[in-house]
């Protein structure tokens, strides 16, 4: 937040007033404001505010994430040590996900240092996000909230799933097909873990679409170039499902989903 004078006469002075809101800051703080003015010599300014923000409880790092690939232990610790020489008590109050994570509260340091495990439950390709509640007897903190995040990736990932052409007219379809101009898309298919990935060939459901793999990193990535077919496309959706085929053992067959509405 900023409050400033917005107009100070010739050699005259003026005050501007940075204010910062530490409720979620710890440790050092750097927050910069840049000032606009009508000097043709110094038409932009930069000023800083720096700071030690103390916090009663020290709380590193202060979100937690669980990223990971299916089949891997996925597990994160946060600390938590008091800054008061008042001994500092904590208490697990609650899990918002916990049928996604297991959370360890335990006490390192009597009643100085603590430390939270949190580890994955979830053995499937998600995401999600929750909340730890935490009691404690520092009247200045007595609950905390430490956030959590999870993004559980399978070996073999395709981006995007679903690949949409949009909306076009058909007077539009027309022109594209008069002037031979090909309209192309990219799915993308990376390997996450490993260096030995191959794309064993592609198939369409409904052949709406033309698809071809290229290599794009060896054995790391490849692209499935999709292209629609004019002729096939009718008034209306149209929508089709694209089959991967890898040499991947968990990870044999990926589908996309691909759609193009003609208006």
């Amino acid at each position: 937040m900023a409050r400033y004078d917005r107009t100070i006469p010739p050699g005259g002075e003026g005050k501007i007033t940075l204010e910062v809101h530490t409720k979620k800051y710890q440790g050092k703080l750097h927050k910069t404001a840049r000032v606009s003015t009508n000097d043709p010599k110094n038409p932009s300014l930069t000023i800083g505010l720096k700071g030690q923000v103390w916090a009663p409880i020290r709380i590193t790092p202060q979100y937690a994430r669980l990223n990971g690939m299916l089949g891997e232990k996925i597990e994160t610790i946060v600390h938590l040590q008091g800054n008061k020489k008042e001994p500092l008590e904590i208490k697990l109050a609650s899990v918002s996900i916990s049928e996604k994570v297991a959370v360890e509260l335990q006490e390192l340091e009597k009643k100085k240092i603590y430390q939270l495990k949190i580890k994955n439950k979830i053995n499937k390709e998600t995401r999600y996000s929750g909340l730890i509640k935490l009691t404690t007897n520092y009247s200045e903190k007595p609950e905390l909230e430490i956030r959590i995040s999870g993004n559980i990736r399978p070996t073999v990932e395709l981006r995007p799933k679903a690949l949409n052409f949009g909306r076009m007219s058909e007077q539009r379809l027309e022109q594209l097909k008069k002037n031979g101009r090909p309209l192309k898309r990219p799915i993308m298919v990376l390997l996450n873990k490993g260096k030995d990935l191959e794309i064993e060939k592609v198939e369409l459901e409904k052949s709406l679409f033309k698809a071809v793999p290229k290599k794009m990193s060896r054995g790391k990535m490849a692209q499935i170039i999709v292209e629609p077919i004019f002729e096939k496309l009718k008034r209306g959706p149209n929508q089709d499902t694209l089959k991967i085929y890898t040499n991947q053992k968990d990870h044999k067959v990926l589908e996309a989903t691909i759609r193009f509405e003609i208006l």
